[in-house]
């Protein structure tokens, strides 16, 4: 319906003639019928008003408005049902001349712009790319952590139009650059070795007072951490490095007399240490896990964990998957029930539970480091290599200009690099301290706005081709959301980035790469709103499993894993529809109701119809993330599909009008309130599309879940009909609708791409291009390693 006012604008725009059925004389009525109604000066349905277009092509907003409507005709949405419809000749003919009109204005809007990019780092490129310009170990050690969320634009935080610089964000970049300095110039001799150990000597059960106290605290106290006293009193290790913390412990009774439920413990399971490390100086935002290892029963096992730890870091080791609760419980509670000679509760020792129950028992606990593969590190060797016993001016210019061509990301000139130069001499005269002076021209670097901003210049309103090193910036942001390696540097400065071949071979280079997991992570994350999950969580008293098996870490990385095998393995985009496999541990296969899946890592797991999994729609990553943690969000899941899948968000309602509340009292189900709330007019115009596709997902619960009945009693109606009359019933509807239109969910992929790709919005200049990305896909299997590499090569990513 949006489109037929455009068509009197558009007979007045030199190169288009609209003839017969366009005449004014036959519009002029048609609009009436058609379109003024609802997009005129009383009602803006959509928040769209066409009374006021000029027919001016060279207003981007005024063509975009029109491929918009040109979109909405072509995928039947207007004019809507229940309204008038113009003849299909007529409707032809309006196509093909607007169809046509438009190719016309893309190509004069094309040859006419110019428009540079100027957009800065956000906080994941900031920090990939100070690990990358430095070699530094980021583990523990972020930068960002005080840094501001980027707002998001069109789903993605790395779109410059959101990426706003704020007074607070600069002071941030100053105190974050003093960090990174401080860490990476580090002269001087290798830091001495430091060990730190523990042990216990008798590995029996006859322990005395003083082997209780030292290993008890993993076997009576279950789930409490055991730590060294001396690394916690000196409040972690000395300096950054990598250390090897080593332990030996035996799983003892895995199995015993008492029952699983009274331990609240599954002796089903092989015992499980895990190590975790910590800061006290940063507090519980540091802690983590980094590595958890089976126990064998009755045999002593030696481990050597190693892991980079930053200045002040500690580590602890747990008894991962051991009874769930204090040891005084055990004692007031469950002993009695298993031993007649227990005394009054409050006074049952330790030993009358010691050699009849599960325990763990650790022998040896130490740490050693730290350790460096070399030394000076590789961060400051890069940079300022061979330093000199009493290093002068010369060579601190030298080393601020070698790091400047890579911080900068091209060779910079003498003019660009003066002022950093001319600042950190100036402070060496002043200071008398070279590596002080280093370090405050590291810092000026860090906070320059060729550092912090990918720049794009244009020497000519005309120019809008990027230059080799744009280019190679541009890749490698998109792929590895940080700077370019000296690889692909190299192939900027002998041109061979620029020739189709040498393009196409360093992309499948950089995807082979380990740093292409920020795509898995950033470009998922962000498409598919996985970075709401755990906004809402489920009550931890009613759903204990979703927390104990750690379901929603279990969740997210299915997601990931099933997009990388895609992209690795070039597979079908429509893999993301349907697929008969996923990656599962034992935990989430549990939870899906999956049986005979015992590993504790993922594993590609083969799957049956009757798994009601498959492809994006069955992973409960998504299932959850569109839930509140305590109900489903049938409209939120619609209105998923239309955005993520289908590209066709619904529009929002306008900023002034409030929420609707409709009057759903007597109703008794999801369906019958969503029902309720199309009688509303103001309603039902998006819920058209929205509630079919919600509904038919109606069969997974809040977490993902398979339900066949709301409670025990009531059966679940996923049942629904879509605007073009098409019935849907359940996933698999759902599925086989999307299925039926591969060409609709290539569109809405590559688009979304497109937009992280660029990292601005998609333009109406950009339709031409995505329409030959779209219809290549299919001679190459929809393969999506190709259509990445179709992005590439496209128009828009090698244009400014």
């Amino acid at each position: 319906m949006r489109l037929y006012l455009s068509i009197i604008v558009l007979a007045a725009l030199p190169g288009t003639s609209l003839q017969g059925a366009d005449a004014p004389d036959m519009l002029r009525p048609f609009l009436k019928d058609h379109c003024i109604q609802c997009h005129g000066p009383d009602k803006q349905k959509g928040d769209r008003r066409f009374d006021r277009l000029t027919g001016d092509f060279t207003r981007l907003e005024e063509a975009e408005m029109f491929q918009e409507i040109l979109d909405q005709l072509n995928l039947g949405e207007m004019p809507p049902e229940g309204k008038s419809q113009p003849a299909p000749a007529e409707l032809r003919l309006v196509v093909e001349h607007l169809t046509r009109s438009l190719a016309h204005a893309r190509e004069v809007a094309s040859e006419n712009s110019g428009k540079v990019v100027l957009r800065r780092l956000n906080r994941v490129e900031y920090r990939n790319t100070i690990r990358d310009l430095f070699d530094l170990e980021m583990i523990d050690f972020d930068p960002t952590i005080t840094f501001p969320p980027d707002d998001a634009v069109e789903g993605f935080d790395n779109v410059g139009e959101g990426l706003v610089t704020s007074g607070h964000l600069l002071r941030n970049y100053l105190e974050a650059a003093r960090k990174v300095a401080g860490k990476i110039i580090r002269p001087g001799p290798r830091p001495e070795i430091i060990r730190y150990d523990k042990a216990d000597e008798k590995p029996n059960n006859s322990l005395d007072k003083g082997g209780r106290r030292a290993a008890g605290r993993m076997f009576i106290k279950f789930r409490q951490p055991l730590g060294l006293t001396r690394l916690d009193k000196r409040r972690g290790v000395p300096t950054a490095g990598e250390y090897a913390i080593r332990f030996s412990a035996r799983a003892i009774r895995r199995k015993s007399r008492y029952k699983n439920q009274d331990l609240r413990y599954n002796s089903d399971e092989p015992m499980r240490l895990s190590i975790s490390v910590d800061s006290r100086e940063l507090g519980a935002t540091a802690h983590r896990i980094i590595g958890e290892y089976e126990i064998p029963d009755d045999r002593i096992v030696e481990i050597e964990h190693r892991v980079w730890l930053e200045k002040g870091f500690t580590f602890h080791v747990h008894w991962a998957n051991g009874p769930n609760g204090s040891f005084k419980r055990i004692l007031r509670k469950v002993l009695p029930k298993y031993n007649k000679d227990a005394l009054h509760p409050a006074r049952n020792p330790p030993e009358m539970y010691i050699g009849s129950g599960p325990e763990l028992h650790v022998y040896t606990l130490g740490i050693e480091g730290p350790f460096y593969e070399q030394w000076p590190l590789p961060g400051f060797d890069r940079y300022f290599p061979d330093s000199p016993i009493a290093p002068g001016p010369e060579y601190l210019r030298d080393c601020l200009t070698r790091l400047a061509n890579a911080a900068f990301r091209r060779p910079v000139t003498a003019a660009e690099i003066k002022p950093y130069l001319d600042l950190a001499e100036r402070y060496l005269e002043e200071k008398k301290d070279f590596w002080a002076a280093a370090r405050y021209g590291v810092r000026a670097i860090l906070t320059s706005p060729r550092f912090l901003y990918l720049t794009e210049y244009s020497p000519g309103p005309g120019d809008r081709k990027l230059e080799a090193h744009e280019l190679a910036s541009r890749l490698s942001y998109f792929l590895w959301s940080s700077m370019p390696d000296a690889e692909l540097r190299a192939a900027a400065v002998s041109g061979i980035l620029q020739t189709p071949a040498g393009l196409r071979a360093q992309v499948e280079r950089m995807l082979k790469d380990p740093r292409a997991s920020a795509l898995s992570q950033n470009f998922v994350e962000q498409w598919l709103h996985l970075r709401e999950l755990g906004e809402m969580p489920p009550d931890p008293e009613k759903n204990r499993s979703y927390y104990a098996d750690d379901l929603e870490t279990a969740m997210r990385e299915e997601t990931r894993r099933y997009f990388q095998h895609v992209l690795s393995e070039n597979r079908s985009i429509l893999e993301f529809i349907d697929s008969d496999y996923t990656f599962l541990n034992a935990a989430l296969a549990r939870h899906y109701d999956i049986p005979d899946v015992n590993h504790q890592g993922f594993q590609r797991i083969s799957l049956k119809p009757e798994h009601h999994r498959g492809g994006l729609l069955g992973q409960g990553s998504i299932l959850t993330a569109t839930s509140n943690g305590v109900e489903t969000q049938p409209v939120l899941r619609g209105v998923w599909i239309l955005e993520n899948l289908l590209g066709t968000p619904p529009n929002p309602p306008p900023p002034d009008v409030e929420p609707i509340e409709p009057d759903t009292r007597g109703v008794t189900t999801i369906r019958e309130q969503m029902g309720k709330h199309r009688e509303n007019a103001t309603c039902f115009e998006c819920h058209r599309r929205i509630d079919p596709l919600g509904l038919s997902m109606e069969h997974y619960d809040f977490l993902g879940r398979w339900r066949d009945r709301y409670g025990k009693r009531l059966p679940i109606d996923a049942s629904g009909k879509m605007p073009d009359g098409t019935v849907i019933n359940g996933p698999d509807g759902i599925r086989n609708y999307l299925g039926q239109r591969p060409e609709q969910f290539t569109r809405c992929l590559t688009e979304k791409l497109l937009v992280y790709a660029l990292g601005r919005r998609i333009s109406f200049t950009d339709r031409d291009d995505i329409d030959r990305i779209v219809a290549a896909m299919p001679g190459h299997r929809n393969g999506l390693r190709e259509l990445i590499q179709q992005i590439v090569a496209s128009k828009p990513f090698h244009s400014k």
